[in-house]
């Protein structure tokens, strides 16, 4: 599947920020495929072991062994259990970062993919810990409760796992609430830009370039006007420009606009004018 990321810059003249939403050329609109629900429940099996062992870990060291999830040997050095934890982080953050890479090609839209991983991930991490509370609690209940409550030395490790079950479930519901929506919207201005680059009318356009809005990342987005003219007459239209450094188009660079002359409108770089760039100094973010 070709990259819709890889034709930016992307322009938007009704969405801000994550909400830019961008369609390859000969691609259909996406949608959660089989292949992203498997990377899903991947992302969701790997943050609940993390989320198990990290916790069972904290439990081991302050807590009686039978009242921990998974029990750790206790003759492992500690240098082996820090390189481990390093690895383990490692591959953990670089699998997220490829799921929500996939997510955002398929999906076309970095908050609809975003979202998406991250309900994968805090479903996992509210596993992995709530079953970390649910054995810690298992051996008298209601006296290490009372403890935990009291703060007792050797609870500690029960109330970070609760506490960061209830922060998960909580932040899940939030981002499970809003994941339908986005998914919807993002596959509607996909089929937007795939019927305007169909039935649309064309026109030869020009973009100016205005101030740079933020970074996403070290993703610049600024604040273009886009001008062209039609039968109708000359037209100009504000819009926003996600980019790279070394991919924004130099003011007053040829642009093809798709009209449907019902208020729907597509923008994207004319691909045979043979666009130039400005210098990406000047567009990379500060540290």
């Amino acid at each position: 599947m070709k990259d819709w990321w890889d034709d930016r810059p992307v322009f938007s003249a009704a969405d801000k920020g994550a909400r830019i939403t961008g369609l390859a050329h000969g691609e259909s609109p996406g949608h959660v495929t089989t292949h992203l629900a498997i990377l899903g429940a991947l992302c969701f099996a790997a943050w609940g072991a993390a989320s198990l062992l990290g916790t069972s870990w904290l439990c081991n060291a302050s807590a009686p062994a039978e009242t921990c999830a998974v029990d750790f040997p206790s003759g492992v050095r500690l240098l082996w259990r820090i390189l481990a934890t390093i690895i383990g982080a490692y591959v953990l953050l670089h699998f997220s970062l490829v799921f929500g890479e996939k997510a955002r090609q398929r999906l076309g839209q970095s908050r609809a993919a975003g979202l998406l991983v991250g309900s994968a991930l805090l479903a996992g991490v509210a596993v992995g810990a709530g079953f970390s509370v649910v054995t810690g609690f298992s051996v008298d209940p209601s006296g290490t409760l009372r403890r935990t409550l009291d703060f007792r030395i050797g609870t500690e490790a029960y109330a970070i796992s609760t506490v960061l079950t209830l922060v998960a479930v909580l932040w899940w519901i939030l981002v499970v609430g809003r994941l339908p929506s986005a998914l919807a919207e993002a596959r509607e201005r996909q089929a937007t830009i795939e019927r305007l680059r169909r039935d649309g009318h064309r026109y030869a356009g020009t973009v100016k370039l205005g101030r740079i809005v933020f970074w996403l990342g070290q993703s610049p987005e600024l604040e273009v006007t886009i001008a062209y003219d039609s039968p109708a007459g000359a037209h100009e239209i504000k819009a926003r420009m996600r980019t790279t450094p070394d991919r924004v188009p130099a003011d007053g660079s040829k642009v093809v606009v798709f009209d449907d002359l019902r208020g729907d409108v597509h923008v994207e770089l004319d691909p045979d004018a043979d666009p130039s760039f400005e210098s990406s100094e000047r567009y990379t973010a500060s540290e």
